[in-house]
């Protein structure tokens, strides 16, 4: 079974695409958008993902099974680096 985030962000309710989205929006969309925001952007996503791998990493055994998650996948996961 492959990991996938999907499964990961379930373990951080509320943490979706529109939550971080309206959390660090500015306002300016597609070409109005300058490389320092979008910058910006990609960085959130990736630190998003490293935190919810992190926590994924701390569940127990038990926690693990309620997700879905054995736990040799979910190490795995969570040794994945943040820019993957």
């Amino acid at each position: 079974m492959v990991l996938t985030m999907s499964a990961i962000d379930a373990i951080q309710p509320g943490r979706d695409a529109a939550y971080a989205r309206s959390r660090f929006a500015y306002g300016g969309q597609g070409a109005e958008r300058n490389l320092l925001s979008r910058l910006w952007h990609f960085y959130c996503a990736l630190a998003a993902k490293r935190r919810s791998r992190l926590t994924l990493d701390e569940l127990s055994a038990h926690l693990l099974t309620d997700i879905g998650v054995t736990e040799a996948e979910a190490r795995r996961e969570a040794a994945v680096p943040f820019w993957r």
